[in-house]
């Protein structure tokens, strides 16, 4: 299981919205002055930081910092969802429709359109998904 920190943002009769943070996991190696890894961090920063709902068995205060848990297999899944199926639909449809039509131009409109809608599915299904127990983080206690 897959622990990380998060903060707690709003709490009413058991429900609280967290915020997790990004880690700034670079910059502590020796490598840190070359790495461009450290420089797109850098630019991406802590300035996206999403937040959820999350069932909570004991009372929170805002500002609270607590533990979530979230199983491996969970975040392999998701990771597939999000990257492979796109991925898999992109060089179908390019193999696929370049036997059938000679123009590329067609082949790239067509690629971008099944791509586009395979991102469009994928979030449709994450989002029924989400309401599932085992696809929601875990609340494992304050910190």
């Amino acid at each position: 299981m897959m622990i990380e920190e998060a903060t707690v943002v709003e709490y009413h009769n058991g429900i609280a919205i967290v915020q997790c943070y990004a880690k700034s996991g670079c910059g502590s190696c020796a490598a840190k002055v070359a790495c461009g890894t450290k420089a797109l961090s850098a630019l991406a920063g802590e300035k996206i930081a999403p937040r959820f709902s999350l069932t909570v068995n004991e009372p929170l205060n805002v500002g609270d910092k607590i533990q979530l848990g979230l199983a491996e297999n969970t975040l392999l899944k998701s990771v597939f969802l999000i990257y492979g199926i796109p991925l898999f639909v992109l060089i179908i449809t390019a193999v696929g429709f370049s036997q059938f039509f000679a123009n590329e131009l067609i082949v790239l409109f067509v690629m971008l359109l099944f791509t586009g809608m395979s991102f469009w599915g994928v979030r449709k299904l994450i989002d029924k998904r989400t309401q599932q127990a085992n696809f929601s983080p875990i609340f494992l206690g304050k910190v």
